[in-house]
């Protein structure tokens, strides 16, 4: 295990990056383990660079975070929220169930996060107690299906414009009015070329089905006071776990922690209400882990992908990056003091420096070369002029 670490400084990623592949660290971040997706998607994008870093045996561990972003629907909220009939609460419903389906969170994934994610079909991530291949967390047959091989997909666009129109906006139209539906993204930045394409992104995404996004950018602190008040109707957030806990997450939905009733102090954005939900999730947070707190948890997640008060967004993958030498190297945003597990062989990495940094002679011997091509010919010149000027002088003097 290590004794010592060694920590440099570097100014720019160039020289960074060229240092690790030479062998001189072990790691460009040795401190993170998020810092190996660049590579990837370097060898993804190179064949070139694929076979320079599997000849070195680089490793590119990887992991699906416990972390999400979600797209959210303010509860509070007359068109997207609960609703105060039970009419509305159909009606809304439905519209939210038909955002879900056209929202192509695979796709996103591929342009935005170069594949390095997965789309998540509840709230809980991969590799909490409670998240099952065959259980809920892993399938929202709301928004997804299975085909007749198995596979799961996205429900068709047609299946989305069918709620849609159920909800009482075919085409995207209120049925009784002929106005268009408009809704509201409160985006927490301000609008910017950096921006732009995620967001045209969003917009086309509810085209999809007819209904027209309106993008309502603000500085990060004025977004935190619209959610606060509850004056939000959609919005983009996102949760990294403070700690490796299944109520970490499904405590994001639980009523009493609804943000805009607990003047911020809650971490439901969505303001999300379900009496069943709270009380089934006040009983599974005091339980020990076993098959009654697993069939909790997926009761759980059933009623949230009914209600859909979230499309339920994408968990991050990370990635770390390790020369062939570290061993014990697991990438994690929950776990900092990592350093203090791994190990190492430094019999290979001095084998591998000194394999893979030998001196190349041949740039010097082609430098010695020019230089002689240069030099002679100008001291052969210089000699001819001096034996001229001295022929001159000799004939005046005559």
């Amino acid at each position: 295990f290590i004794d010592r670490i060694e920590i440099t400084a570097e100014k720019e990623s160039v020289p960074l990056r060229t240092k690790f592949l030479q062998g001189y660290y072990d790691s460009p971040q040795i401190e993170r383990l998020d810092n190996g997706q660049g590579f990837l998607i370097g060898m993804a994008d190179s064949a070139e660079k694929e076979k320079e870093y599997k000849e070195k045996k680089l490793q590119f561990p990887q992991t699906i975070e416990a972390q999400n972003t979600y797209f959210g629907f303010n509860w509070m909220d007359p068109v997207v929220g609960e609703g105060k009939t039970p009419e509305e609460r159909e009606r809304n419903k439905k519209l939210r169930q038909a955002i879900s389906i056209a929202m192509d969170w695979e796709e996103y994934i591929q342009i935005f996060e170069k594949g390095l994610a997965s789309p998540a079909h509840g709230p809980l991530p991969p590799g909490l107690f409670g998240y099952r291949e065959d259980g809920a967390a892993a399938f929202n047959p709301i928004v997804y299906e299975k085909t007749e091989d198995g596979l799961v997909r996205r429900k068709s666009i047609e299946e989305a414009k069918k709620l849609l129109a159920e909800a009482g906006y075919p085409g995207g139209r209120d049925a009784k009015t002929g106005e268009p539906l408009v809704l509201n993204l409160d985006f927490q930045a301000a609008a910017s070329p950096s921006t732009k394409a995620v967001l045209d992104w969003y917009q086309k995404q509810f085209a999809k089905i007819g209904i027209q996004l309106d993008i309502r950018g603000t500085d990060y602190n004025r977004f935190q006071d619209k959610v606060i008040s509850g004056n939000h109707q959609l919005f983009l957030w996102g949760w990294l776990a403070d700690y490796p806990d299944v109520e970490n997450f499904l405590f994001l939905l639980y009523g009493p922690n609804a943000k805009s009733k607990t003047g911020g102090s809650g971490e439901n954005a969505s303001n999300y209400q379900n009496p069943k939900y709270d009380e089934l999730f006040s009983r599974m947070r005091y339980m020990d882990e076993g098959p009654d707190k697993a069939e909790a948890i997926n009761e759980l997640i059933k009623i949230v992908q009914e209600d859909a008060p979230w499309t339920f967004g994408y968990f991050p993958t990370s990635s770390a990056a390790f020369h062939q030498w570290v061993h014990n190297g697991k990438p994690t945003q929950v776990v900092r003091n990592h350093i203090q597990y791994l190990r190492l062989d430094p019999e290979t990495r001095v084998k591998a420096i000194k394999e893979w940094n030998k001196p190349i002679y041949w740039p010097l011997l082609v430098f010695v070369l020019l230089s002689a091509l240069v030099i002679i010919p100008a001291v052969a010149l210089h000699r001819k002029r001096e034996r001229m000027t001295a022929r001159t002088t000799e004939e005046d003097v005559k």
